[in-house]
């Protein structure tokens, strides 16, 4: 019997849980035309959420396309990666792609080519001066509402690590797929994004191409409840009772976040087949050794960060986070004065380390925080 639990992969089918209501809703605005902001912290399971959403609208008959922004290192990749996940995916016969190429993206000459495995791919051009490649752009955005309307289907666009355009293409490139995709009516589409400061400055900035491009979902936790039964139900598999206790402490020493609910379990789902009993204290000997394994690469983080930083480190894992602010805890752990606090915190968000979370803040990682909690003595 394969593990159960699935982390650093997309979770897809008897691997994914909660989420029901998300679901729905998603699927409902997309259907309906709606242009959709999705907003979510790291390792929320968004990806996987967008997979199973995908799924699931594709049943219904629409098309569907996702494109992963992370994959993209150049426009020229952007380019090839949006032909393939949009119109040539799309298609099902050789014969239709290469007409349906030269027909809607003629500006970026399109050479269409059959791989071994039986998939198509395209190389394009798209031209040398900014004005050419603004023009090659344009056309192919704008081929996804021409093939969606031809073939008389919605087509669902997602367009994951949204927040990657500003490094792509920067302004320009926002303006220009704001300007193609508000004129698509055939074309619903869903921008997620999960470098939260990077997204809110797109959106709620009036002089950006993207201010207010819909409507905006964020992404919380997924409900207790669901995940203690997810969690209940895998281990009953192997015949290990997962107490109230155990599960509690699960949910605790991972912030119930997806990503670390999944690799907790995953690694006492091995430990449990093996004969041990899944109590409380096998839990927190578990997401210790997990935060133990990855000691080089939080130490190298620690490293790369001023000591003042390290101590609101101490602060965010140690005390409430709604008394981040107070002067004695700035006097206690010497964290300068309030006004360095926050320039400390903004700088700990931009980097990734720290979440806003119900007006305070916690770590992104909680392997991360219990870490922390144990070593930090130390520096």
């Amino acid at each position: 019997m394969n593990n159960p639990f699935v982390y650093g992969e997309i979770a897809v089918g008897q691997a994914f849980t909660g989420r029901k209501k998300e679901l729905i809703d998603l699927s409902r605005g997309l259907q309906s035309g709606e242009r959709i902001l999705l907003i979510s912290p790291r390792r929320f399971g968004k990806t996987s959420l967008l997979a199973n959403l995908l799924e699931g609208v594709k049943s219904k008959g629409l098309l569907t396309a996702y494109i992963d922004l992370y994959r993209c290192a150049s426009l020229e990749q952007f380019a090839a990666v949006f032909t393939d996940e949009v119109l040539l995916k799309t298609e099902t016969e050789l014969e239709a792609v290469v007409r349906m190429a030269r027909e809607t993206i003629p500006l970026l000459r399109p050479k269409i080519t059959l791989e071994q495995d039986g998939q198509l791919s395209a190389s394009l051009d798209l031209g040398r001066s900014k004005n050419e490649q603004s023009a090659a752009l344009s056309e192919l955005f704008n081929a996804a509402e021409k093939m969606a309307k031809r073939r008389n289907k919605r087509l669902v666009i997602a367009l994951d690590e949204f927040q990657e355009v500003t490094v792509l293409g920067g302004e320009p490139l926002e303006k220009l797929m704001r300007a193609a995709f508000q004129t698509h009516h055939h074309v619903s589409y869903i921008f997620s994004g999960s470098r939260q400061h990077l997204i809110a400055d797109m959106v709620n900035s009036r002089d950006r191409a993207f201010y207010k491009p819909g409507r905006v979902v964020f992404l919380g936790k997924i409900m207790d409840a669901d995940f203690r039964i997810f969690i209940r139900e895998r281990f009953k598999a192997i015949g290990v009772e997962a107490g109230e206790a155990a599960l509690k402490r699960i949910l605790a020493e991972t912030d119930a976040i997806p990503y670390y609910v999944q690799c907790l379990c995953s690694f006492l789902w091995n430990k449990c087949r093996e004969g041990a009993k899944l109590t409380e204290a096998l839990v927190s000997e578990t997401s210790a050794h997990i935060a133990d394994t990855q000691a080089p690469f939080y130490t190298g983080i620690l490293e790369s960060i001023p000591m003042k930083q390290r101590r609101l480190l101490q602060v965010v894992a140690q005390k409430p986070a709604g008394k981040l602010y107070s002067g004695e805890i700035a006097e206690g752990y010497k964290l300068g004065p309030l006004s360095s606090v926050q320039v400390s915190v903004g700088l700990l968000l931009k980097k990734g380390l720290i979440e806003k979370e119900n007006g305070g803040y916690v770590f992104s990682d909680p392997f991360f925080k219990i870490w922390v909690l144990k070593n930090m003595g130390s520096y």
